[in-house]
Order: C-alpha cells, then sequence, then structure tokens
C-alpha cells in the first residue's frame, strides 16, 4: 500500500471517529460510543431501523469499529476487498444514525459531521476499485 493508500485510510479512521452523534439531551462522538457501548447498562443493541436513534445506536457503533478493524488490517495493497468490505460496514453504521434525517434534527447534525467520512470513504472506495480493475485487466493481457 502507498503512502497515499495509507494517509487516505488512517484519515477515514479518524473521521469516523470524530463524527458527532446526537443522542438524548446531547451530542458524544462515535468513539466515544465505541468504547462505551460494551459497559454501557442501559444501551439497547438492535438492528431494527426505528424512529428512535437510541436504539440503534449500539448497533451503528460496533459496525463502525467493525469496518475500522477491517481498514486497519487491510493496510496491505492486495487486501483491496477487505478494505471495501470495511468501508461498507461504516456505511452501513452511519446509515443507521442518519436513516430518520426528515424527521429527526440530530440525524441531519449526524450526517454534516459524516460528510468528511463519506468523501474521504467514497475516494478510498473509487481508488480501490480502480486499482482492482487495472490489475484484472492486466492480469487479463498477461494471459
Amino acid at each position: 500500500m502507498t503512502n497515499q493508500y495509507r494517509s487516505l485510510v488512517i484519515a477515514i479512521i479518524i473521521s469516523s471517529c470524530l463524527i458527532i452523534v446526537g443522542a438524548g439531551h446531547g451530542a458524544v462522538p462515535m468513539m466515544l460510543i465505541e468504547i462505551m457501548a460494551p459497559i454501557a447498562k442501559g444501551l439497547k443493541f438492535s438492528l431494527q431501523l426505528s424512529n428512535n436513534n437510541e436504539d440503534t445506536l449500539a448497533a451503528s457503533a460496533l459496525f463502525f469499529f467493525i469496518g475500522q478493524l477491517l481498514l486497519f488490517f487491510g493496510t496491505h495493497r492486495m487486501h483491496v476487498i477487505t478494505r471495501l468490505i470495511g468501508v461498507i460496514f461504516m456505511w452501513t453504521g452511519l446509515f443507521y444514525q442518519t436513516h430518520n434525517m426528515s424527521n429527526d434534527g440530530g440525524a441531519k447534525f449526524t450526517f454534516a459531521t459524516g460528510a468528511p467520512f463519506l468523501f474521504l470513504s467514497i475516494a478510498l472506495f473509487s481508488f480501490d476499485v480502480r486499482q482492482n480493475w487495472l490489475q484484472d485487466k492486466t492480469n487479463i493481457e498477461e494471459e
């Protein structure tokens, strides 16, 4: 993995940790939710999309954590699929927090603070897809 990809992956992980989630009467960064979710007593874990973002907060944190791990361990050049799956997990986590934007101001705030993550992850996704396509193209030409 070149330094360009490595720095892009690090920027994605950092920007995903800094997404601010509006929950209850406050706001908290996603990184803190990922750390506190396993020991929080009143936090519900639900994969069902509901109108209440607090119900899907633990699931969203889990998706982000899995995605960050896949990105972190997918730093080798040949781990394109691992990085793509990691980004998709993180997009799913963001979707869980922003799916109700039409009715929830906190979801709009979460989407706004998640915009840098979205832009960076789309850039990585497009670079990885392009790299995979070029690699497949050269493999076909060699045969």
